[in-house]
């Protein structure tokens, strides 16, 4: 498939196969075809981008409250929040849903996990990379490997991965969109950085100690308030 047609089936021309076919299909088969193109807020509907958002509001809601960080200057504590949406923040999950190919689940089985930030100029920015190495592995730890299909030509892949449908110990139906993406794609993905638009929260505000007195570190048994437990996580 040549990059023109390639793009076009992607979405970036066209609102009409953006509108027919969801975005985690749309992508699969782009970058499946060899599109190896930065993947931004143009390839995605506005409903699309609206899943992405009320994920990262999802990711914040379900943290607040939970951890904080004590400022050195002032002692008084931070909300800390880890700036990565995990999939329960998609919503409820759903009988296999690794495998769902509808308009709900669009960004769910596009981005999965995904890193946000919130830039100077305030906006809400997602980053990640789309590629398919081990993909599922921790989940499924005797499905092959993306180095199982290194050295096999495309042929050679086709057979192993009709075979190991076949095989529950080996993946079965459910993870095959995953192996394909594995035998296929691999490490050799798309980064992603798309704009969701204006950032719907503050970078973060200091909570007086006196009204979390009742919640100290001490008391909740985590420790994390206490200096040198600030450690946070972006991929």
């Amino acid at each position: 498939m040549n990059k023109k047609r390639t793009r076009r089936f992607n979405g970036e021309s066209g609102s009409l196969v953006k509108n027919i076919i969801p975005a985690q299909v749309r992508t699969f088969a782009s970058t499946l075809s060899g599109n190896r193109d930065p993947i931004t807020e143009k390839d995605f509907t506005a409903k699309e981008l609206e899943q992405a958002r009320n994920a990262v509001i999802k990711s914040r809601e379900r943290q607040t409250g939970k951890s904080f960080i004590q400022d050195q200057e002032t002692k008084e504590l931070q909300q800390k929040y880890d700036p990565t949406v995990d999939y329960k923040d998609y919503g409820k999950e759903k009988v296999r849903s690794d495998f769902d190919v509808s308009p709900s689940a669009a960004m769910r089985n596009t981005l999965g996990r995904f890193s946000y930030e919130k830039t100077p100029e305030g906006r809400l920015v997602a980053t990640d990379n789309y590629d398919f190495k081990d993909d599922l592995v921790k989940r499924f730890p005797n499905i092959p490997k993306t180095k199982d299909y290194k050295d096999l030509n495309a042929l050679q892949k086709i057979g192993k991965l009709t075979a190991d449908t076949f095989r529950e110990s080996a993946g079965g139906i459910t993870t095959l969109p995953s192996r394909v993406g594995n035998a296929f794609i691999g490490a050799d993905g798309r980064p992603v950085k798309i704009d969701l638009g204006e950032a719907p929260f503050k970078k973060g505000g200091a909570i007086k100690s006196k009204t979390l007195s009742r919640t100290s570190a001490s008391k909740r048994g985590d420790g994390i308030a206490r200096k040198g437990h600030t450690k946070g996580k972006f991929k």
